[in-house]
């Protein structure tokens, strides 16, 4: 990644609040309670008010209404809980203008939430010790996005940018041609600013090229491209993108009918 005023712009990121890395603390504690984890969340009131906002909406369909952090944490167990605040923690630093991608912050959201969750039901299939670990990877791995919709706004280069996007060309392509870096490229180095894992940060990295993540990961890399393309910014899980999803798996030899049914299920959940 070559742009200056992308690296600039990563390198000036505030810290993640304090809430992140308590949360992150008490989630070590296999002793940690729901309640505990409930007065984390509660020092920030602007992640409770998100937090409640999104359980309560119709995107998580649930039969009744979540009022309390400690329900919400009760409901959604530690780990989903965990990553919903990281994920909400990162978009109240990096509120920005998404034209350039045809999103608002609310579509974001729900992109990064269904590659999240294809990528944990695929990875159940091959490998469920690492389940985990890919539903906040995927959740994560669009943020980067949210610099470069700043620095193509910042350069007016916004319109221009969009209009090659709806006429279907290749968005890494079009990412590289006008900020010279990817959002995976970008996404990486701020979880690498945020001392992240760096093994999160370079599996981000390698999903714009999987065949060249170290063995070991090139099952994770494959994972998330094929979230991300299922799950695209443009037409999500349409069936053009759907297909290019299976062909991905096809091509790094995942099984292909589990995929099928993970986004035919999902694709029923987004239409709702």
């Amino acid at each position: 990644m070559t742009n200056s005023h992308l690296v600039e712009r990563i390198s000036s990121l505030p810290p993640l609040p304090q809430t992140v890395s308590d949360i992150e603390k008490a989630y070590q504690n296999p002793e940690v309670s729901n309640k505990e984890i409930a007065r984390i969340i509660e020092k920030d009131p602007m992640i409770v008010a998100d937090l409640l906002k999104l359980l309560n909406s119709a995107f998580y369909g649930l039969r009744r209404e979540i009022s309390s952090v400690e329900q919400a944490v009760s409901l959604l167990g530690l780990g989903n809980i965990k990553d919903l605040v990281v994920n909400l923690s990162v978009r109240n630093m990096l509120r920005t203008n998404l034209d350039p991608y045809g999103l608002t912050s609310e579509s974001f959201a729900k992109i990064s939430q269904f590659q999240s969750m294809l990528a944990q039901e695929l990875m159940k299939q091959i490998n469920p010790q690492k389940a985990d670990r890919i539903r906040l990877l995927a959740l994560l791995q669009e943020i980067g996005k949210i610099v470069i919709a700043d620095e193509l706004l910042r350069e007016e280069e916004a319109i221009p940018f969009k209009a090659e996007l709806d006429a279907g060309w290749e968005i890494r392509e079009i990412e590289k041609n006008y900020v010279d870096a990817t959002t995976a490229e970008v996404s990486a180095a701020m979880l690498r600013h945020w001392d992240f894992d760096p093994l999160f940060a370079d599996l981000i990295r390698w999903s714009d090229m999987p065949n060249q993540a170290d063995g070991d990961y090139k099952e994770d890399a494959w994972v998330l491209k094929i979230a991300s393309e299922a799950v695209s910014v443009r037409q999500p899980l349409s069936e053009k993108n759907r297909k290019k999803a299976l062909n991905l798996a096809s091509k790094a030899q995942l099984p292909k009918n589990e995929l099928k049914k993970i986004m035919d299920k999902l694709f029923e959940k987004w239409q709702h």
